[in-house]
């Protein structure tokens, strides 16, 4: 199992349970979990009808990786998250180094 498949898993769990919508909050309970990751963000704008797409990201030192996107134009609310497994040319080096912290 990799860690976007329990991340995913408890994020879907949390926030179906939760009044907060708040991230940080559940991205603080997988840190004190020993899941290590990178949170990326941003926003993809169809150039043909400019329709906007949300996009969240969490990506993990086992090269697998967790996300929703959130489309306004089309619905109010963010997807539930999904996990997506390693490419099979995974390099973990790459990920570590870009980590705001080690771990222990």
């Amino acid at each position: 199992m990799f860690d976007a498949e329990i991340a995913a898993t408890l994020l879907n769990r949390w926030i179906g349970q939760s009044s907060t919508t708040e991230l940080g909050a559940y991205l603080d309970l997988l840190r004190e979990g020993n899941l290590d990751f990178v949170h990326q963000s941003g926003r993809v704008e169809d150039a043909a009808d400019g329709g906007t797409f949300n996009i969240e990201s969490l990506v993990f030192v086992d090269g697998s990786r967790t996300l929703r996107i959130k489309a306004p134009d089309l619905a109010p609310h963010w997807t539930r998250w999904t996990a997506v497994e390693p490419p099979p040319a995974f390099n973990p080096e790459a990920v570590v180094s870009r980590l705001p912290f080690t771990s222990c």
